[in-house]
């Protein structure tokens, strides 16, 4: 089949969790079969060049203008105003508020250069662009996360919203335009259904896995957190460091906790804390400690750096928020504490670090989860391509 994805986040580098999803989604769908074409709107940098490689030509930059609506000085005004008065609608968009009407003839002349039968859309807020293909291609938006109300997730854990956020109505809005709407875990597709009118299919495809790595991890006395440098993990790694990081090293004098990845230019220093930087290879990033550490205290979605750990048979310690929509895995697969208690946080990792036949363990569990994890979503994936609705039985019949 060949299948377009459309996005506004690049697949390179892969220096944060949504363009992992984005890139293992479309390496799934190549190594399926399918012709994949990889279509971006620069919402933000990302390498060029490598995207070219990687998708052996398959890829076509768009230009891409933030909608004047959103980025003139009027609006920019408005909405500090609102901030200062402490307004939550300060952070809501319209679904389609940073869709660049410019973008829909060029889908449009792209759809005519490579006739795609199916088309993957990331984001909710990209939504519009699927109103660019005709019937009979088989339309999918990838979430990646509930953004209705996503502002007051922030808001309630006292930090300022970041990104975007819109009404459950116009999320609603934005899903219906597609045949098929993909989440990333199970409780929000069953959200996404139930705001959505009959017929419309949902499905979880959770992150897909690179199992083709596997690790030797270090001896030392180190645990290892991966991350951007957005809010949600900067504030993880500081409130490590300054919470569970003392705890450790009174028991553990040698311990040190390495930092990776764009969180670094973000997080304070301190006694035991080692930044790295961005890093070519996560997988060769953790092998450099004993264990991972996943400390993030809020956030939506499923959460890709757990992800990742779980497939490198890494032990990870996480917090409840840095283990979402794995409930299931907790205590078994990883070690799970509750967002804001440091002591078992570090209570855990030191357990970890003392004991190597639990290493194993979860090292062990870790991969068997993982494996069935990704059998799991690859069966999903496939059946969007095969699920019984008369656009897909007409696209499948071509």
């Amino acid at each position: 089949m060949r299948i377009l994805i459309f996005s506004p986040v690049p697949t390179h580098p892969p220096i944060a969790g949504n363009r992992a999803r984005i890139l293992t989604l479309a390496d799934s769908l190549i190594a399926a079969g399918h012709i994949v074409h990889f279509a971006w709107a620069a919402l933000e940098d990302g390498d060029r060049e490598t995207m070219m490689q990687h998708f052996n030509g398959g890829f076509t930059e768009f230009e891409y203008r933030m909608p004047k609506s959103v980025s003139s000085v009027t609006a920019r005004l408005r909405r500090r105003a609102l901030r200062r008065m402490r307004k939550a609608s300060a952070y809501v968009w319209g679904v389609d508020d940073w869709y660049d009407p410019g973008l829909t003839p060029q889908l449009i002349t792209l759809q005519a250069q490579h006739d795609f039968e199916a088309v993957f859309v990331e984001y909710v807020f990209m939504s519009k662009a699927l109103e660019a293909f005709p019937p009979g291609v088989v339309k999918v938006i990838d979430t990646h996360d509930r953004f209705a109300n996503r502002h007051l997730h922030f808001l309630e854990a006292g930090k300022q919203p970041e990104w975007f956020s819109t009404t459950p109505a116009d999320e609603s809005k934005g899903l219906a335009r597609a045949d098929i709407v993909v989440a990333i875990q199970d409780n929000e597709a069953q959200l996404f259904a139930a705001a959505l009118p009959p017929g419309k299919q949902v499905t979880t495809v959770g992150h897909l896995l690179d199992m083709s790595q596997s690790v030797q991890l270090s001896d030392a006395p180190r645990a290892v957190f991966v991350a951007s440098g957005n809010s949600i993990n900067v504030d993880a790694a500081n409130a490590f460091i300054h919470g569970a990081l003392p705890l450790i090293r009174a028991e553990m004098p040698d311990f040190e906790v390495w930092l990776a990845g764009d969180v670094c230019q973000h997080a304070h220093d301190a006694p035991g804390v080692h930044k790295l930087g961005r890093v070519d290879s996560v997988a060769q990033t953790y092998a450099r400690g004993a264990l991972a550490i996943n400390p993030v205290r809020m956030g939506t979605g499923l959460n890709i750096k757990t992800m990742e750990c779980l497939a490198l048979g890494v032990p990870l310690v996480a917090t409840e928020s840095g283990s979402r929509g794995l409930e299931n895995l907790r205590g078994k697969a990883f070690l799970a504490v509750a967002d804001d208690d440091a002591q078992a946080m570090a209570a855990k990792v030191v357990s970890v670090l003392r004991d190597n036949a639990l290493r194993k363990t979860l090292a062990r569990e870790a991969l068997a989860a993982a494996r069935l994890w990704n059998a799991a979503q690859l069966k999903n994936l496939t059946g969007i391509l095969r699920a019984p609705s008369p656009t897909l039985r007409k696209v499948s019949g071509a």
